[in-house]
């Protein structure tokens, strides 16, 4: 039978208009009622607290998660499962100094270059592995910052990372009081840590990350007393007769975080390998299951090594066996690292999502196309739907998203940050997006805000499966677990993924952990009727080992 001309055109405009349909449709991604009630909430509360919220997995009376799998119980064991998962694989990508062209390295490949790096790195420091001495990363968020962490954890040593790469105070402070003996360092850091050596006695070898280290830079050194290897020879010598791992206990520390933006030192967070992996799952955990990282997977973060949500995110990829992009550092290229590597998840600190937020719209905003576009997805966004199959998604907010590499699926940040940016970021260009909440004694994380929550309401998320987080009563009366319509107070967390305490700090350990394992976070908080946790402000300050300070508030970075 012979189909006339009409009867084509017909049948493609009929299909064209259901495509649209389907495109356009503006059912929400969640039932609005999955939303109502995201924690679960424990029926029994303590005298002047508030109920113990947990996530909806974990309700009261069951075992807070630990780690992912039985077998994954430290760091060492994360690395392990990926290279096992895709031994063949991409696992890093980073950019070749002073060139925009990006090298892959795979799993195998990284593998023998942690070996490598620990084993050389023993043989020059003599230092014993398995005796959780301090090692410094005075370096930004690199290939060797990675490589030389993963040694350290094979090997049983503690990465003490230094992310101000600008003060010399707070490296001599850090290393005088770790007594760390070794040091990884930048090669743009050499110049300040050589000139803090006078004052950091403990410091006999320092690794650096560089081409070419001068014979005045030697003598520098010499001069006081330590050693500059270059990162790249003492790896390469390791290669040949690499050690066997010492194996971490979970209870070994993986981490010292002395996580400070100011001048004045703020106090060391000791983190074991099971506070680091719990966190690590909990944030899995939150995960929707379609969503869940994989080995197709890609990550492209700014966190730096001062900041605990890197060390758990970069964990995440590895566990999955995806891969890991080592951004430029640089501003002006945040665009440019994204197109040229073309992440899947995309992490990143509120400002840098807000300068993206307005470039793009500097770029793009005026057009009357945009505009139109940005409006209908803005409309969809409202009816609880994150698209990039919608009709105004081809025709013209296409190159917008292209901007981030044109792949990303899921925008990881944290609190706050703008609500007109995470607008933007889910509607122009189709993206979900996590903020999560947490502290470095938290591991970097209590809550996490449900991604298909696309309200501008300003709570946090909901308590994530590692912690349980509750609120006291101001003993002043300022805020309490009576107060209408909703229970205020400080927040207290408790679960595996918070810290051992304070390096050598007794005194503040006891004020900020109680007896019962409760971190007292310094901030004041409030519970939503939905089960989410709204930040209120920060405590009064307290007494700690050196005098009067801030209980461990910082700015939220994890």
């Amino acid at each position: 039978m012979e189909v006339d001309a009409l009867t084509i055109v017909l049948t493609i405009a009929i299909a064209v208009v259901f495509a649209l349909i389907q495109f356009n449709k503006s059912e929400p991604d969640i039932h609005p009622l999955l939303l109502e009630q995201q924690a679960s909430v424990a029926p029994l509360r303590g005298e002047k607290e508030s109920a113990v919220h947990r996530a909806k997995s974990v309700p009261a009376g069951s075992i807070l998660v630990k780690a992912p799998l039985e077998r994954i119980k430290t760091l060492y064991d994360v690395w392990q499962n990926g290279l096992e998962a895709n031994p063949t694989g991409r696992c890093l990508m980073y950019m070749l100094q002073n060139q925009f062209s990006y090298v892959t390295e795979s799993y195998e490949h990284v593998d023998k270059r942690i070996a490598g790096f620990g084993t050389g790195f023993i043989t020059e420091t003599n230092l014993k592995p398995g005796t959780e001495t301090p090692v410094g990363i005075y370096a930004p968020y690199s290939q060797e910052s990675f490589i030389a962490q993963q040694a350290f954890y094979r090997y049983g040593f503690v990465a003490v990372p230094i992310h101000d790469l600008r003060s010399s105070e707070l490296l001599i402070e850090i290393a005088n009081q770790t007594k760390m003996k070794a040091i990884v360092v930048a090669q743009k850091a050499l110049p300040l840590l050589l000139q803090s050596l006078k004052d950091c006695s403990s410091i006999k070898t320092i690794f650096v990350a560089a081409i070419y280290i001068s014979e005045e830079q030697k003598r520098i050194a010499t001069q006081h007393g330590a050693r500059i290897l270059k990162f790249a020879e003492v790896e390469y010598n390791g290669c040949v007769g690499t050690l066997e791992a010492v194996k971490p206990e979970p209870s070994d520390i993986a981490m010292i975080n002395f996580n400070t933006k100011s001048t004045s030192l703020s106090k060391g967070v000791v983190l074991t390998h099971a506070n680091l992996v719990a966190a690590m799952t909990g944030f899995t955990g939150s995960l929707p299951g379609a969503k869940k990282f994989t080995s197709k997977d890609r990550l492209l973060s700014h966190f730096t090594n001062g900041d605990v949500i890197g060390t758990w995110m970069t964990s995440a990829m590895i566990f999955a066996g995806g891969s890991i992009v080592f951004p430029s550092g640089l501003m002006k290229n945040v665009l440019h690292d994204s197109q040229a590597t073309t992440p899947t998840i995309f992490a990143s600190t509120p400002i840098i999502l807000e300068k993206i937020h307005e470039a793009l719209d500097t770029t793009y905003g005026a057009g009357s196309s945009f505009k139109k576009a940005f409006a209908s997805k803005l409309a969809l966004l409202d009816a609880g739907r994150v698209t990039t199959t919608s009709l105004w998604d081809f025709i013209g907010l296409g190159e917008v998203r292209s901007r981030l590499g044109g792949k990303v699926r899921l925008v990881v940040t944290t609190n706050p940050t703008k609500p007109e940016t995470l607008k933007y970021i889910r509607a122009a260009m189709g993206i979900h997006v996590m903020t999560t909440y947490g502290r470095t004694e938290t591991s970097g994380i209590v809550t996490s805000r449900n991604m298909f929550d696309y309200s501008n309401d300003a709570h946090l998320g909901a308590p994530v499966s590692c912690n349980e987080v509750k609120l006291v009563d101001d003993p002043e009366g300022r805020y309490t677990s009576n107060d209408q319509p909703n229970p205020r107070g400080e927040i207290l967390v408790r679960g595996p993924n918070v810290m051992k305490g304070y390096f050598k700090k007794p005194n503040a350990t006891a004020v900020s952990l109680d007896s019962d394992g409760w971190f007292h976070t310094g901030e004041w908080g409030s519970f939503n009727g939905n089960g989410t946790l709204e930040v209120l402000g920060k405590r009064k300050k307290v007494k700690t080992d050196k005098g009067v300070s801030s209980p461990a508030h910082e700015e939220p970075k994890e």
